[in-house]
C-alpha cells in the first residue's frame, strides 16, 4: 500500500532520526507527502526537531519526552516547567529536561497527546490503514513495534512498511498474508525516495 491509496496513515518515528542532520528536511518532505492525510505520529525522538517541521503539531506524540519542558529531577511536585525556568521552585535543584532519562519522569507531558492518538486509532478499523515504521529500534518494542505488529494483523485493511538498516524483517504472519512490506534502508534515505 503506498500513501495516497491509505484512508489513514499511522506512522512510527524511531530512533534512526535522533540527532541526525537531515532530519528535519526529512520530517518536511514527509509533511509534503501527508498533504491532506488523515495521519497520526508517534515519534521515539526525544531532540524535538520533528516539532520544527511542517507537520501537524498537533498530530504528533512523543512518549518518550524531549526538551520541550522540564521538571524538577526528584518530581517533587507532579508539575512540568517551561524551558526557561531554571531551579525547581520547592526543593531549589536544578531542573532537568522532562524525558524518560529523568529517573522520575513525569509523564503527563505527552499524555494528552497519547489519548488524542488512541482516540484516533478507534477510527482506523475497517479502513484502509498504512503503518509506516520508520527506523524503530528494539529499545521500547512496546511503544510502536509491536502494537503495529498488532494492528496489521487485527485490521483487514492494515498495510505494514517498516524501513530499517538493521532490523527491517517481520514476522512471518505478517508476510506470508502480503499484510507488509519489510525494507532495509535507512529511513531517512527512503523518505527522499518516496
Amino acid at each position: 500500500m503506498r500513501i495516497d491509496e491509505a484512508e489513514m496513515i499511522l506512522i512510527g518515528i524511531g530512533d534512526a532520526f535522533e540527532d541526525k542532520e537531515d532530519a528535519l528536511s526529512c520530517y518536511n518532505a514527509l509533511a509534503e507527502k501527508l498533504d491532506k492525510k488523515n495521519y497520526f505520529i508517534i515519534s521515539m525522538c526525544m531532540d524535538d526537531i520533528i516539532f520544527k517541521s511542517n507537520l501537524k503539531q498537533d498530530r504528533i506524540v512523543a512518549p518518550l519526552g524531549g526538551k520541550r519542558m522540564k521538571q524538577c529531577p526528584d518530581a517533587c511536585e507532579n508539575k512540568l516547567y517551561d524551558i526557561t525556568e531554571k531551579e525547581c521552585p520547592i526543593c531549589h535543584k536544578e531542573l532537568t529536561y522532562n524525558n524518560i532519562l529523568c529517573e522520575n519522569y513525569i509523564e503527563d507531558g505527552y499524555m494528552p497527546m497519547w489519548e488524542k492518538q488512541r482516540l484516533w486509532l478507534t477510527g482506523t478499523m475497517n479502513k484502509k490503514l498504512l503503518l509506516m515504521e520508520l527506523g524503530v529500534s528494539m529499545k521500547f518494542p512496546q511503544i510502536i513495534r509491536w502494537p503495529f505488529e498488532r494492528l496489521a494483523l487485527l485490521n483487514n485493511k492494515a498495510f505494514l512498511l517498516r524501513v530499517n538498516e538493521k532490523l527491517w524483517q517481520l514476522p512471518e504472519e505478517i508476510g506470508k498474508d502480503n499484510k507488509g512490506e519489510a525494507v532495509k534502508e535507512s529511513p531517512l534515505k527512503y523518505i527522499e525516495l518516496l
